[in-house]
């Protein structure tokens, strides 16, 4: 399979309304692209801090409950809202300048053995 461009992944992500940072490599195009389902991401924050019960769970890749995150709309920000120790504060497109983005992990799909937004899965 060709190695996609950077024109074609760009004009993906803004078929689903997906930001395009200036600075983004064919890497974090095809990234965005693979885990992003839209660009109105989640500002969430720990209600408390991840125990023992949640070691293989991506909620425990969170790990201050006095941090307010941004998560990108996506399959891991939808595991993390299911653990119901997570409170969603609402949905916005751009994180607020005290929010930490938090992107979506690269090996996300093989440390969790959860599905990607790639419909070739």
């Amino acid at each position: 399979m060709a190695t996609p461009s950077k024109a074609s992944l760009t004009k993906e992500l803004r078929k689903l309304g997906i930001d395009i940072p200036a600075s983004a490599s064919i890497k974090d195009l095809s990234h965005r692209l693979k885990y992003w389902r839209s660009n109105e991401g989640y500002r969430v924050r720990l209600l408390r801090n991840p125990n023992a019960k949640f070691d293989n769970h991506p909620i425990s890749l969170l790990e201050n409950k006095s941090i307010l995150y941004w998560l990108p709309d996506s399959q891991m920000a939808e595991d993390m809202i299911s653990s119901k120790i997570l409170l969603v504060l609402g949905r916005t497109t751009k994180p607020s300048k005290d929010a930490i983005v938090f992107d979506v992990p690269s090996d996300y799909d093989s440390r969790w053995q959860r599905g990607s937004n790639d419909k070739s899965n």
